[in-house]
């Protein structure tokens, strides 16, 4: 998979700077730290550059998107295309509300044949034999596990949801962390993280918006490049 979200995860695999906590929760939880600032209208929606980017809430959370489409998606006859293989439909079960993927291949570890599940989700909206498009809740699998522990944490930890249109995935990591704007500043914080500077309590952004285009910059690490989304219709 491509890079993804890149000055996360400079701060979370690069510098050290956030790791996930020892706390074990099944869905995105809340930090100490309480939001209070008035929020930014302008920064509230989905911002968005060719493969991720960030939703900001009016609930004062901030959900991680991730065009996942390059990685995975399905295709028009129900099998479900990987970077690496084909998996044929018939290996994609489906029943207008549950999508069911998984592989079978050989382990030279073990020397046998080992299933694993690619990707296993609900319907979040009316259930549809016709088509696979639609807003779904994501129970698990192989996707989210490689997206989750590409920023260093465990995938249960967090809440994921996912939108299918076509050969569209697109992976949200929804309200995932906190945020704060202040003079100029976006903060992102959670009770997940920790900090390699014991003092600092968030991941500290300077931002501008500039029409629909916002230009996120990391403070506190050197030499990593601004950030661009533009926004998008949610």
């Amino acid at each position: 998979m491509k890079k993804i979200l890149s000055s996360l995860i400079a701060a979370s695999l690069v510098m050290g700077l956030c790791s996930c906590s020892e706390k074990s929760t099944s869905e995105s939880e809340s930090s100490s730290r309480i939001s209070t600032a008035p929020l930014d209208a302008e920064l509230i929606g989905t911002w968005m550059n060719d493969l991720n980017g960030y939703k900001f809430g009016e609930n004062r959370k901030v959900s991680l998107v991730v065009d996942y489409s390059e990685s995975a998606h399905f295709t028009a006859d129900g099998a479900f295309q990987t970077m690496n293989a084909l998996i044929p439909k018939e290996n994609v079960d489906y029943d207008g509300n549950r999508i069911y993927v998984t592989n079978t291949a050989y382990s030279e570890e073990y020397s046998e044949d080992l299933t694993s599940v690619l990707i296993d989700m609900v319907r979040l909206d009316e259930d549809n034999t016709e088509t696979f498009d639609g807003h779904y809740h994501i129970l698990g699998g192989v996707a989210t596990d490689v997206l989750a522990e590409q920023l260093g944490f465990a995938p249960e930890k967090f809440y994921f949801e996912a939108d299918v249109e076509g050969e569209k995935l697109i992976i949200y990591m929804t309200d995932c962390f906190d945020y704060e704007t202040i003079d100029g500043k976006i903060d992102i914080f959670s009770d997940l993280l920790n900090y390699k500077d014991e003092s600092a309590d968030a991941l500290s952004y300077k931002y501008t918006i500039d029409n629909d285009t916002l230009t996120m910059t990391l403070q506190g690490i050197d030499n990593v490049a601004p950030e661009v989304y533009h926004k998008v219709e949610d």
